[in-house]
Formats: structure tokens, sequence, C-alpha cells
């Protein structure tokens, strides 16, 4: 809209020009009479009505979720439940553990959250995982990274893709957790 606009204006004037022109770009939302705003939600108030909304308690951060799950003669207590992760995860450590036999290669190159690249030593296909009772075959990209795992942390990501297969279904305010499989359920607490 303004690609071609030439203007000629005093020096002096030029403060008033820049306010005239900051309103004319920015589009302002109109107050509605007889209106509150809370959190940036206007509410319109009728003639009658008293400004009696109740707004939901704020809640601490659940933290992540994980499952107790096996993989070969290998348990894991705590398997992290990533929502984030489009990929499942494996430490090499765990891989060289398994001996499950050689990896696919990869060419995929991963970006963490904190911004790190690194590339996978290839991919694990079709391993079976057990929560459970229940059973279901996921894919892992093996990486080879330092081992900086505290008492709160996992080795093993099961991300999107298995979240998908096992049908989990995450109800963070009862603080439970479904996986199931035909018509097996199983349910966790995750607080």
């Amino acid at each position: 809209m303004f690609r071609k606009v030439e203007i000629n204006v005093p020096l002096l004037d030029v403060p008033k020009y820049a306010k005239f022109l900051k309103e004319l770009c920015v589009h302002k939302r109109r107050k509605i009479k007889r209106s509150k705003e809370i959190g940036g939600v206007v509410l319109a108030l009728t003639k009658n009505e008293e400004f009696t909304v109740a707004l939901p308690q704020k809640c601490r951060d659940p933290g992540i979720f994980s499952v107790p799950c096996t993989i070969g003669d290998c348990t894991f207590a705590d398997a992290m439940l990533d929502l984030g992760a489009s990929i499942n995860v494996m430490l090499a450590s765990i891989y060289r553990s398994l001996n499950f036999g050689d990896l696919e290669p990869t060419r995929m190159i991963i970006q963490f959250a904190n911004r790190s690249i690194v590339q996978p030593l290839g991919v694990l296909v079709d391993v079976l995982v057990q929560v459970n009772e229940l059973i279901f075959p996921a894919d892992f990209y093996v990486l080879d990274v330092e081992e900086k795992t505290s008492e709160k942390g996992s080795t093993l990501i099961l991300g999107r893709p298995f979240l998908m297969t096992a049908k989990t279904k995450i109800d963070v305010h009862a603080g439970t957790l479904s996986m199931e499989f035909g018509d097996t359920l199983v349910q966790f607490n995750i607080f």
C-alpha cells in the first residue's frame, strides 16, 4: 500500500507525521461500551449484568510424562513420553547393550531444542516395546551423545509416532495416562 508514497515534510513536523502514520498502520481493537478486559479478552456486559466471571485456578507444571517399559532384556523405569518429538530416540549405549544387530543408515540430521545438531548413528526398525502387557512396534533413531542423565532423566524418548501407535490419551487434569490395543487398556497415574 505504501510502496510508492513520497512525503516532503519539514524536519520539525516529523514527530506529528510519524504518529499519524503509526495510527494509520496499526489496527486498534475498539472497546465495546460497558465492557471489561481481562487478560486480553474483552467481555461485553448487558445492562443488568454484574462482572462476576470466575477464572480457573492456575496449576503447577506437572513435569514430564513417563511410563515403565521393556525392550528385549532391558527394563526402563521412566521412558519419557514427548509430544514435542517427531521421532523415538535411543542412546547408543542402550543399543549396544541390546545386541539387536546392524542399524539402517540414515541421512537425517536432528536439531534439539537447545539448537544443537547431531546426526544419528542409524535407525533401529521394528523394535518391540512392551508397556505392561501391551506390545507395540517402534522405530528408534540411535544417538551417540554424552549421557548427562540425572535422577529424573530418561535414556529413552518415545515421541509422537509411538504415542499414536499406542493410542495414548493423557488427561493432565485428572493425572492419568492410558494406552490401548484392541480391547486391552492400560492406565497410569502420572503424578
